[in-house]
C-alpha cells in the first residue's frame, strides 16, 4: 500500500504520460498505487470497447430505394407553385419596400422607367421595321424553314437514339 502522505497525481497528467508512452512519476505512481492502476484498467477497457464500435455503412442499395420511392410520390406541384409564388411575393415586397423607403431608389426607378418607355417606343418600331423587311425579302420564311428543319431532324436523331439513361442515372 501507498503512504498516504503522496497524492494521487491529476487524472489529466496520467493520461497524458499514458498516451505519449513516456515513463514519467504519475505512471510510476500508478505502478504503486491500486486506485491509479484501477482507474487505467477502466480507461484501458473502455477505450477497448470504443475501438470495436463503428458507424454500420448504409446499405448498398440505398440511392436507388431513395430515387425509386422519389419517382413513385413526386412533390405535388400546387405544393411547389405555392412556394414559388410566395418566394416571388415575398421578394417584390422587399423591392418595393426598398423603392419606398429610399428616395434615391425611387427617383432612380421612375427615371429608369421614364427611359424605358421612351426608348421602348423606338426600339419596337425598329424590330417591326426589320421583321417586315426580312418578310419582304423572304428571308423570313427561308429561316423558319430551316427552323423546322433542323428540329425535326434534332427529334428524329433522339428518336432513332432511344431511351438513354436519363443526366440522374449516369
Amino acid at each position: 500500500m501507498m503512504p498516504t502522505s503522496i497524492e494521487c497525481p491529476d487524472l489529466e497528467v496520467l493520461f497524458t504520460e499514458l498516451e505519449s508512452g513516456e515513463h514519467g512519476p504519475a505512471l510510476e505512481h500508478a505502478k504503486l498505487c491500486p486506485l491509479c492502476t484501477a482507474i487505467i484498467e477502466e480507461h484501458r477497457l473502455l477505450e477497448k470497447d470504443l475501438y470495436r464500435l463503428a458507424d454500420p455503412l448504409p446499405p448498398p442499395d440505398l440511392v436507388h430505394k431513395v430515387m425509386a420511392r422519389v419517382a413513385v410520390e413526386p412533390a405535388p406541384v400546387h405544393r411547389e407553385l405555392w412556394t414559388g409564388l410566395s418566394i416571388l411575393g415575398v421578394s417584390l415586397l422587399m423591392g418595393l419596400g426598398v423603392l419606398l423607403t429610399n428616395d434615391a431608389a425611387l427617383s432612380g426607378a421612375g427615371t429608369a422607367l421614364a427611359r424605358f418607355l421612351v426608348d421602348g417606343k423606338a426600339f419596337l418600331e425598329a424590330l417591326l421595321s426589320g421583321s417586315r423587311a426580312l418578310w419582304s425579302t423572304a428571308a423570313g420564311p427561308v429561316a423558319a424553314l430551316l427552323a423546322v428543319l433542323l428540329l425535326s431532324s434534332l427529334f428524329g436523331i433522339k428518336r432513332l437514339a432511344g431511351n438513354g439513361p436519363t443526366p440522374s442515372e449516369a
